[in-house]
């Protein structure tokens, strides 16, 4: 089966409150490529959404779907990064890879 069965859900926790500085984060510690066009992303409406793409070193596939709303009067940011991949464990391990950047952002 070819299907991306296999779903992991993060929450974002995160103390940035700039969400493309957050995408730029999420991208460079997943070693996943934005798929969603930078003309998409731009402008200063309270919420983001992008796909993310990668390959793993054994060829296996991934998808991310990221959505990240602003609080207007905190800043702060919330919302979810789904994970679908074909194989169980990159599914997690992409999971894992979020969750620890974001609790090595955070200082813990």
């Amino acid at each position: 089966a070819d299907e991306f069965l296999w779903e992991n859900k993060v929450a974002i926790q995160t103390n940035v409150t700039d969400m493309t500085a957050y995408l730029s984060h999420l991208l460079k510690c997943t070693n996943m490529a934005c798929l969603t066009p930078t003309q998409a992303l731009s402008g200063d409406c309270g919420f983001l959404a992008a796909n993310l793409y990668a390959k793993s070193v054994f060829g296996e596939d991934a998808l991310a779907n990221v959505s990240v709303e602003q609080d207007v009067i905190s800043g702060c940011l919330s919302g979810h990064i789904r994970i679908r991949a074909k194989s169980q464990g990159m599914a997690l391990s992409l999971g894992d890879k979020i969750t620890m950047s974001q609790k090595k952002e955070q200082g813990a």
